[in-house]
């Protein structure tokens, strides 16, 4: 379905991104995450407790439970590695998504 042009600009697209100090730094983080399973088990529950917080209906964000997701993130966040992973991901991501918005806002694919 892609024609020969658009596959290579996607894995130029790639190759660009895999230079980034953005990716560079993820990766670094990945790595020492990847040593250590305790590790990698805090960050899937501070992921679990973002997701909860953010599916909470607005009237519910100043309430005492919510108040607890973020007591239970602030506390798994103080661990330096799960802290340096979590804000590596994010700006990596972040970056990423950029350059999606980026392609999506100049091509027409409205009806």
């Amino acid at each position: 379905m892609m024609d020969d042009r658009l596959a290579k600009a996607a894995d130029a697209v790639k190759a660009a991104l895999k230079e980034t100090a953005e990716y560079k730094q993820y990766e670094d983080q990945k790595k020492l995450v990847r040593l250590d399973p305790g590790k990698r088990e805090l960050i899937e529950r501070a992921r679990q407790l973002q997701e909860r917080f953010m599916n909470l209906p607005e009237d519910q964000k100043n309430g005492d439970y919510a108040e607890s997701l973020q007591n239970e993130y602030e506390e798994i966040a103080e661990d330096t590695v799960v802290y340096d992973y979590s804000r590596a991901e994010a700006m990596y991501v972040t970056m990423v998504q950029e350059v999606l918005a980026r392609i999506i806002d100049d091509i027409d694919i409205e009806v």
